[in-house]
C-alpha cells in the first residue's frame, strides 16, 4: 500500500501510519482446550437495549476474536441470566450484570476466568470518555483472550 519512501517520509515528519486489522480467522482465536470443545471463549452477559448489536458488531474485531467465539446471554424479566457456558472470561455489561453473572458462576469459574465489568452497551457507545471507560475494561480480556495460557486467571 505504501511504499518505502513514503513510509520513510511520513516517519521523517513524525507521522505514525496505521493499518485496519483484518477480521482473524477462527484459527488464528487462541483459546484453552476446555473453552474450544465448548466453541466460547468470551461470555458476554448484557440486558436488551440499542447500542447492543453494534456493541456485538464491534467487540469481536476490538478482541480480535471470531464472533462466533463470544457467546451473548441476557437476563430475563426478572433480571435472571441463564447458566453460562464455560468460557476463559466473562463480560458484564451494565449496573445490574455483575451481580446476576456472579449468581450463575460457581466459586471455582469465578477463580478460573477473568471477569470484567463495564457500563450498558448504550452508555458504553455514548461518548469518548464512556469508550475509553469500556476499552480500560476490554484490554485485560483481549490479553487473556490472546494468550490464555500466560499470567494469572485475574490478568
Amino acid at each position: 500500500m505504501f511504499d518505502s519512501e513514503r513510509r520513510r517520509l511520513l516517519h521523517a515528519m513524525g507521522i505514525d501510519v496505521y493499518v485496519l486489522r483484518a477480521a482473524p480467522s477462527v484459527d488464528r482465536v487462541s483459546v484453552g482446550s476446555e473453552d474450544a470443545a465448548h466453541g466460547c471463549a468470551l461470555v458476554v452477559a448484557c440486558a436488551r437495549d440499542a447500542a447492543r448489536e453494534r456493541l456485538r458488531a464491534l467487540l469481536p474485531r476490538a478482541l480480535g476474536l471470531a464472533p462466533d467465539a463470544i457467546a451473548w446471554i441476557e437476563p430475563d424479566a426478572a433480571g435472571v441470566l441463564p447458566e453460562p457456558p464455560p468460557a476463559a472470561a466473562y463480560l458484564a455489561l451494565g449496573a445490574d450484570m455483575p451481580r446476576a453473572l456472579g449468581a450463575q458462576l460457581s466459586t471455582e469459574r469465578q477463580m478460573a476466568a477473568l471477569i470484567a465489568a463495564a457500563d450498558a452497551p448504550s452508555a458504553c457507545l455514548g461518548s469518548a470518555l464512556a469508550r475509553r471507560a469500556l476499552w480500560q475494561a476490554l484490554k485485560p480480556l483481549a490479553r487473556r483472550l490472546q494468550n490464555p495460557g500466560n499470567g494469572s486467571a485475574r490478568g
